[in-house]
C-alpha cells in the first residue's frame, strides 16, 4: 500500500514539474503609440490592461481600446495578436496615416509558470514604408518594438511579426527527476519487502 502511494506521488509530482517547464504568457498589458513629436503635442494610444491573451487580437478598436489623442491625429491604428503556441508576435497596420514613431509594447506579462521572456526577433516587416527596421527592447515581463522614422513613414496597411523567446526558471529536469523517482521507489521496495 505504502509503495504504490510512493510511487503516484513520484509521478504526479514529475508531470507537475514538466508541465511548469512548458509554461506560456497568459495575460499581459498591451499598447500602441503613435505620434509626429516634431509638429504635434501627443501621441495617438491604444491600450488594453490585463488582457488574456489566445482569444484573436488581444488589442483592437473593437475592444474601445483607445486612450487618448490630444493632437486629433487620423489613423495610426495597429492591432496585435499574440499567438501563444508560437510564440509570435504580429503587428497588424489598419491604414495608411503618416508618423515619425510607433511603439508597440507588452507590459506586466504573467505566466503560466515559472518563465521569463530571454529575446525577441524580427520574422517579417511590411508595417511601414520606406521600410523602417525597429529597436527591439525586452525585461523578464515585458517587450517593446520602437519604429523611429528619419522623416516620416507611411503605414502600408501591412504586418510585422516577432519571435518572442522565453526560457523557462531554474527547475529540476525531468530526467533527474525520473532518477530520483526510481531511487525513491527503489527504497521504498525494500523497505516494503523488509516489513512483509
Amino acid at each position: 500500500m505504502t509503495f504504490k502511494y510512493l510511487k503516484s506521488t513520484v509521478t504526479g509530482l514529475i508531470l507537475a514539474v514538466s508541465s511548469v517547464a512548458n509554461a506560456g504568457l497568459i495575460q499581459g498589458d498591451f499598447t500602441t503609440s503613435s505620434d509626429l513629436p516634431s509638429i504635434g503635442s501627443g501621441a495617438l494610444i491604444y491600450q488594453e490592461l490585463a488582457q488574456s491573451i489566445g482569444a484573436g487580437y488581444e488589442l483592437d478598436k473593437a475592444d474601445g481600446d483607445f486612450v487618448t489623442n490630444p493632437s486629433s491625429w487620423g489613423g495610426g491604428l495597429v492591432w496585435m495578436d499574440y499567438d501563444p503556441t508560437t510564440n509570435i508576435l504580429l503587428l497588424d497596420s489598419q491604414d495608411t496615416w503618416d508618423f515619425e514613431t510607433f511603439d508597440a509594447y507588452i507590459d506586466n506579462i504573467l505566466f503560466s509558470g515559472s518563465e521569463i521572456i530571454t529575446g525577441i526577433s524580427l520574422i517579417t516587416n511590411d508595417l511601414v514604408t520606406p521600410n523602417e527596421v525597429p529597436t527591439l527592447s525586452f525585461t523578464d515581463n515585458s517587450i517593446h518594438i520602437s519604429y523611429v522614422a528619419a522623416d516620416f513613414f507611411d503605414f502600408t496597411e501591412g504586418t510585422a511579426s516577432f519571435q518572442i523567446i522565453t526560457s523557462a526558471a531554474q527547475v529540476p529536469e525531468p530526467t533527474s527527476l525520473a532518477i530520483l523517482a526510481l531511487g525513491m521507489i527503489g527504497l521504498a521496495s525494500r523497505k516494503f519487502k523488509k516489513q512483509a
